[in-house]
């Protein structure tokens, strides 16, 4: 069993006299693709944020098969968090240092971690002189594909991903969307939020629809 359950979920940000998030219940369960949509300040990005464990909201809770998810580090691998902006990501001098950064961390077997690399960087078509750029080289599009690199190779059940589309040729969104696809069929839970609902038809199982903080409306994708 996975269900991920946002439990009567308020958030504040600090200083700020109103909710962006306001008494969002609602379950996300294994080998499913949840659509987030909804107009600039829905709360769409709070709520991938709040989801994740990057923020604690002010009320409510975030239970991973029952359990909340704040406190506990062993949680941590269970999300990959792709942000909108990958500036916000990455931080490493090279390519190399970022994408294994993260599986450095649970994992120190350097011939598996390799072989990873190598996979992922297959799989993206990217040529392994890749990984001695410095990651601020890196043209926008490219960055993106490192920092998503940088999750999938620690094998996340949860993908949550913000806009992942956007300044993305047509070929890398196409493997994006077959990475989501492989997550769900693998059993782990895809949470993809985007203005774009025609972008995502293809991968998306279920559409939520967020407007002043609240879900106003939860439907088939398909």
């Amino acid at each position: 069993m996975m269900e991920l359950h946002l439990n009567n979920v308020y958030y504040r940000y600090p200083g700020a006299d109103y909710y962006t998030l306001k008494g969002i219940t609602y379950t996300f369960v294994k080998g499913r693709t949840y659509l987030i949509t909804g107009p600039n300040g829905a709360g769409k990005t709070t709520l991938l944020l709040v989801l994740s464990g990057l923020l604690k909201p002010a009320q409510g809770d975030v239970l991973l098969d029952g359990e909340s998810i704040y406190g506990k580090e062993r949680y941590r691998r269970f999300f990959g968090v792709l942000f909108q902006n990958p500036d916000l990501m990455l931080f490493n001098p090279t390519v190399y240092d970022e994408v294994t950064y993260s599986i450095k961390q649970i994992c120190k077997d350097f011939e598996k971690i390799d072989k990873e690399v190598s996979k992922w960087l297959e799989f993206f078509e990217l040529d392994r002189d890749i990984l001695n750029r410095p990651t601020h080289t890196l043209s926008y599009g490219y960055k993106k594909v490192v920092a998503l690199i940088s999750i999938l190779i620690y094998r996340p059940r949860i993908l949550v991903l913000d806009e992942p589309h956007t300044n993305l040729s047509k070929e890398y969104f196409r493997k994006i969307k077959k990475v989501v696809k492989m997550n769900a069929i693998d059993g782990g839970i895809n949470i993809i939020a985007s203005h774009s609902i025609s972008a995502y038809r293809d991968v998306a199982d279920y559409l939520i629809v967020l407007n002043n903080g609240m879900v106003k409306k939860i439907t088939s994708a398909r």
